[in-house]
């Protein structure tokens, strides 16, 4: 009989959620990082029984920030004021949600975690790479990424009236967060 374990998903001084755009044309070398700070998430993990795995996770749209080092803090303020309010209409649509499917392992190390992703309210499936390692207080550190179109969730590449032009359609998801036992 397989044993799952719960864990809960929240925000630390250790965990990252972040969407990277790059740039295209002169600046195509650089990237915007876009930072989510307020999230929650529980994962569901049975080692000997990935079916009965999963995990869910709820990020407020309304608290991305750009950090760019490259860029000043005007400039920052602008692109986080784009991402907030034009690219994910986080008024409109405050919860980027993702819900899993299926999990199963990948061949050389890790898994892949398979499910919804619903950005602006659009719900796209997607396949998230992601590798579990166990830390200490039995905590579990959830490393991850994945690829997206930008255009598949209805958002549209910034224009050059806000000074953000150039950036690329794909975007990735990284995410290092921590997941500590349910209480």
């Amino acid at each position: 009989m397989a044993t799952e374990a719960l864990y809960t998903i929240s925000p630390s001084n250790d965990s990252t959620l972040a969407i990277e755009v790059s740039k295209t044309g002169l600046l195509r070398k650089r990237r915007h990082i876009l930072f989510f700070e307020t999230f929650s998430g529980s994962l569901r993990y049975a080692p000997d029984s990935l079916e009965t795995s999963g995990v869910d996770i709820l990020v407020d749209a309304r608290s991305v920030l750009c950090r760019d080092a490259w860029l000043k803090r005007k400039k920052q303020q602008r692109v986080t004021q784009y991402a907030r309010n034009r690219a994910l209409e986080a008024d409109r649509h405050p919860d980027i949600r993702f819900s899993s499917t299926r999990i199963y392992p990948k061949q050389l190390r890790g898994f892949v975690v398979e499910g919804e992703l619903k950005i602006r309210g659009v719900g796209r499936i997607v396949k998230v790479n992601i590798v579990l390692n166990p830390a200490r207080h039995d905590r579990i550190q959830v490393d991850g990424d994945t690829q997206i179109h930008l255009s598949d969730f209805g958002i549209d590449r910034p224009s050059f009236m806000f000074g953000l032009a150039g950036t690329g359609d794909q975007a990735l998801i990284r995410l290092l967060l921590w997941a500590t036992p349910a209480s």
